[in-house]
Parts: C-alpha cells; sequence; structure tokens
C-alpha cells in the first residue's frame, strides 16, 4: 500500500517538484509576492541539502525589498550563511546590498559581515 501511495502523480510531484518549480516561478514571474512562501522553504532546503541557489536567494531578498514587513531574518541570516560558503564568488556582497540597513545592524548580521570581511 505504501508503494502504491509513493507512485501516484500527486506524490511524485510533491517529492520532485519544490526545487523545480522554486526555479521556475524566480524565473518567469521573480517579483510576485505570492511565491515568498516557496522561496522560503526552498533556502530551506538549500541548507538542510548543502544546495545553493544565488538567483533564488537574491530574488527573495528583492521580495523583502518591496514586502518588507514581511522579512524573515532567520532566512535572510541562512542566505548570508550561504553566499559566505561561496567565497570567493561576491555573492555576499550582492545579497548585502539588497538587506536594508537597520536590519545589517543587528548582533547576527554584524558578526557576519565582519566575517566576510575576515575572509576577503
Amino acid at each position: 500500500m505504501v508503494g502504491e501511495l509513493s507512485n501516484t502523480p500527486a506524490n511524485q510531484k510533491q517529492q520532485s517538484s519544490l526545487s523545480y518549480t522554486v526555479e521556475q516561478l524566480v524565473a518567469v514571474n521573480p517579483y510576485n509576492p505570492d511565491i515568498l512562501p516557496d522561496i522560503e522553504n526552498y533556502v530551506n532546503e538549500q541548507v538542510s541539502s548543502q544546495t545553493y541557489s544565488l538567483n533564488a536567494n537574491l530574488c527573495l531578498l528583492r521580495l523583502y525589498q518591496v514586502e518588507p514587513e514581511r522579512m524573515s531574518t532567520q532566512i535572510v541570516a541562512r542566505i548570508l550563511i550561504k553566499a559566505l560558503m561561496a567565497m570567493p564568488a561576491p555573492d555576499f556582497s550582492l545579497c548585502l546590498f539588497l538587506i536594508p540597513e537597520r536590519v545589517q545592524m543587528e548582533e547576527q548580521f554584524k558578526t557576519l559581515i565582519v566575517l566576510s570581511h575576515s575572509l576577503e
């Protein structure tokens, strides 16, 4: 019975569509605030699966600029940490430019900024 459930089209779509759908959504409609929860979940998936998508992360940070009340500082911190791990690529600076200064002044972000300067 479990085998039958895992082969249903709905379950196959759930298993394989998250990253594919998010990448597709980012490419097709990057400024749609309705995709914000999907991209946030994708950031969490990147952390747990040790993958990285700069385009999706930048898209999310741009959406946070449009809708600052929906910003999750925990997600922003995860994006910056993933960007730090991509050094020496300029990903960290690209992400940082999209984050408001008031958020950058929080202690957790100050620490990440100091760390990025140390790594350069």
